[in-house]
């Protein structure tokens, strides 16, 4: 019992020998005989990291061996055969009794389902009569057969999805005149409104249009003050919701429409966990809108404006709600909105875009669609954003600003984000730094962390081998940064970025953007818990382990990297 869910390197020093801490497995070699095999200790089941290695001298050896390994505490559920012949494959299947067999496929995560094939998820554990149980798959009428499927690896399709019009560059509020409305409700904040922003936006709307405003949304915004827009919103009658300013004001916004449109949902639910956005415990609706969302962004950062999520901010934890049927109708990106944006807002917010496209250019659910606006955003802001924070009346960076922000948001509406993100919400809510601003603490960190070769590999059917390192490179090879080889390349690239963060005035650490040491050490291990349960961190490529998070949240608070 003593060996029982112990490292490799216990294991090593309890049999006498020395493992090294980045070993993942140990192979032990067993009897090629088969009544030896059958007898030997090692081909029951163990909860260990010990793969025992069996050399057969045919295809039907190496089939019986696999019998008798599975009749010994293996019965039922998964077994797994890496073959090209089909011949070899179809005898396995055949001969070994589990109900799920998977070729040339992981098993580790894909005998559950859905990730590295087709499958439909099961966490039953269904084993069939062979293992004690009454059915090889999930709880149905079937109960009561045997059923074997043979799964081979493929990757699942992919999507991309964006809102159904954009319009942008300077004079893009025009289009709201195509609004087809009785009344609208514009959703937007006290200083937006105190901007005189509502009144201009009123000049754009149609003629005849019955306005009411509500401005009750504060830059964290909470679930209480999306109720109290529902309210509103439930008194008028055809209405159409124009949300104009930041993101939190156009989360805020997607959330009124969701639960106007659906009053039994709730917040607890819909912001469960989940590995994909496709399988889900909790389940929005998929119906017809009722309300027309109109989202006319104030600032250049969040993308939320084409995004399919919301944050909203419950007590000192951020939640994340994510599903497509969020996703406003229309957005309009009008760049003179921003130009009365301060510098440190538009360094936040234009940081928060930059995240956005690298995070989501490395992302497991990146694809060449993605890539392709990932590119082009981080082009725009490594070269916009510092002009725009030193003149804010530069039209021709706002623009490019602007775009970019949406172009970003594009990105990572459909590969989404990581563990930056995942640092920067935590954070963000318990310190209450600015989200972008928090985003370029943490972002020099998670960039070198990304491209390093991780503990644990995020399930991704698409990767053949871990590429984030090589698309970092890339992304530097494009965008010119120079560099013979992709380690120079990444470095140089990575230097750029660390520039960019100088040049608009990012904080180098926590310490400096204000967070007391005793604060930030009591806080540590809920930071740490609240990072690891974020969603962003499903589509990191790397899986951080708690002491990875925490070692990324103290190296945050000291400054930044070794160069």
């Amino acid at each position: 019992m003593q060996v029982l869910g112990q490292s490799c390197v216990n294991l090593g020093a309890i049999a006498g020998f020395e493992a090294h801490e980045d070993d993942k497995v140990l192979l032990a070699p067993l009897p090629a005989g088969l009544d030896e095999l059958a007898a030997h200790p090692f081909v029951h089941e163990k909860l260990m990291p010990v793969l025992g290695l069996v050399r057969s001298p045919s295809i039907d050896h190496a089939i019986r061996a696999c019998e008798i390994v599975t009749e010994n505490g293996g019965l039922g559920h998964t077994s797994a055969v890496y073959a090209t012949d089909e011949d070899v494959i179809r005898r396995f299947s055949l001969a070994i009794r589990t109900g799920r067999i998977l070729v040339n496929a992981p098993t580790a995560v894909g005998a559950l389902g859905g990730v590295y094939n087709s499958m439909t998820p099961t966490f039953s554990l269904g084993c069939g009569t062979w293992g004690g149980s009454t059915t090889t798959d999930n709880v149905n009428y079937r109960n009561l057969l045997n059923i074997k499927t043979v799964s081979r690896r493929q990757a699942p399709p992919q999507w991309f999805r964006v809102p159904s019009d954009t319009y942008f560059n300077p004079g893009a509020l025009d289009s709201l005149r195509q609004l087809r409305a009785d009344q609208v409700l514009v959703v937007t904040d006290a200083d937006t409104e105190a901007r005189g922003v509502v009144d201009d936006l009123r000049t754009h709307l149609p003629a005849n249009c019955g306005v009411h405003v509500f401005t009750h949304v504060s830059p964290e915004p909470g679930e209480d003050q999306v109720r109290a827009g529902v309210e509103v919103l439930g008194q008028m009658d055809g209405a159409a919701i124009v949300a104009v300013g930041g993101g939190s004001v156009i989360d805020a916004a997607k959330a009124m429409r969701l639960f106007h449109e659906n009053p039994q949902l709730s917040v607890r639910e819909l912001s469960l966990p989940f590995l994909d956005a496709r399988k889900r415990v909790a389940q929005y609706p998929q119906v017809d809108h009722s309300v027309q969302l109109v989202a006319v962004p104030t600032t250049a950062g969040t993308g939320s404006e084409v995004s399919p999520a919301a944050v909203l901010t419950v007590g000192e934890t951020k939640v994340t709600l994510v599903d497509y049927s969020l996703v406003p109708d229309m957005a309009v990106v009008d760049p003179r909105l921003t130009v009365t944006m301060p510098p440190a807002l538009t360094a936040d917010t234009g940081v928060d875009a930059l995240t956005h496209a690298l995070e989501a250019g490395v992302s497991i659910f990146a694809s060449p669609y993605t890539d392709a606006f990932c590119m082009q955003a981080v082009n725009l802001i490594l070269e916009a954003l510092p002009r725009a924070v030193r003149d804010g009346d530069d039209m021709e960076a706002r623009t490019a600003m602007a775009n970019a922000a949406t172009i970003a948001g594009l990105a990572f509406s459909n590969a989404f984000v990581g563990v930056c993100h995942a640092l920067a919400h935590a954070v963000g809510a318990r310190f209450k730094i600015a989200h972008g601003r928090a985003n370029g603490i943490f972002l020099p960190h998670v960039l070198r962390y990304n491209a390093s070769l991780p503990s644990k590999f995020m399930p991704a059917p698409g990767y053949t081998h871990y590429v984030a390192p090589e698309k970092y490179a890339q992304m530097g090879w494009i965008l010119g940064s120079g560099g013979r080889g992709e380690e120079q390349r990444r470095e140089r690239f990575f230097a750029r970025v660390d520039a960019m963060l100088d040049a608009v005035g990012m904080p180098k650490s926590l310490a400096e953007a204000g967070v007391d040491r005793d604060a930030f050490e009591a806080a540590l291990p809920d930071l740490t818990r609240a990072a690891f349960n974020d969603p962003s961190m499903r589509t990191n490529p790397r899986i951080p382990l708690i002491g990875e998070l925490a070692g990324l949240l103290r190296a945050a608070y000291e400054g930044p990297p070794a160069s």
